[in-house]
């Protein structure tokens, strides 16, 4: 069985190398920036990572690496649309804490948490148009450069080539967490929403069952990660 965080990880940072290392990188360098190649691998956090972007909280977020920051935009989000609901201030944007808490490491590390967002990325990249054979063998090309074994390249390959599912997306989401991660990682993957793509976004908060004050406390999660 592959690791499905594993290839997360890799798709948004390109593995532990560092930023700017990874298929987000090779993309804009040869050019794949459009169409569905770019949806996936170069939207806002990835083109963050690649070009060197971010405000202090995104640079700080960007360090925690691919299912690590998704888990803790999630979190985040959660924290002030708690605070929101008790009648509270909600702080301006803070600084990420240096080690997140404990419970947002173990889902960052569950596979069914990795499955969860891997799906909900490919499903956003898709959702303001099909991937065609180009695109497909340009895709192709880079995966090569990682470090995923065949069956992991594989299945993104064939995740890409499927239709747009939301059913399966919403069905690996039906713990409240794993669904706030899998809005947050579409989220990130949809740098500037096409008309399709914030349909697309809408609908899927609404089947994942997300209140709005929570969902507007993730759009702004995701906004100051990849703020410039």
């Amino acid at each position: 069985m592959f690791d499905p965080n594993k290839i997360v990880n890799q798709l948004m940072q390109g593995g532990a190398g560092g930023a700017g290392g990874g298929i987000v990188d090779s993309l804009m360098k040869s050019g794949v920036g459009g169409g569905l190649a770019g949806g996936l691998l170069s939207g806002a956090v990835s083109g963050a990572i690649a070009g060197g972007k971010g405000g202090k909280m995104g640079k700080q977020a960007l360090k925690l690496g691919g299912m690590a920051l998704v888990a803790g935009v999630a979190w985040k989000a959660y924290q002030q649309y708690q605070q929101q609901k008790s009648g509270r201030p909600v702080a301006a944007a803070t600084g990420w804490p240096e080690v997140l808490p404990a419970p947002v490491q173990q889902a960052a590390a569950d596979p069914g948490h990795g499955l969860a967002v891997l799906r909900g990325m490919i499903a956003a990249a898709k959702s303001d148009g099909a991937i065609d054979a180009a695109e497909q063998q340009k895709i192709f090309g880079q995966l090569g450069q990682l470090s995923l074994s065949a069956e992991e390249k594989a299945f993104v390959l064939e995740e890409l080539a499927r239709p747009l599912d939301l059913d399966a997306v919403v069905a690996s989401a039906r713990d409240p967490a794993v669904a706030a991660e899998v809005y947050a990682a579409s989220r990130l993957v949809i740098a500037e929403a096409s008309p399709a793509e914030k349909a697309y976004l809408s609908l899927l908060a609404a089947r994942l069952g997300l209140e709005p004050g929570l969902v507007s406390e993730l759009d702004r999660a995701t906004a100051e990660v990849t703020a410039a």
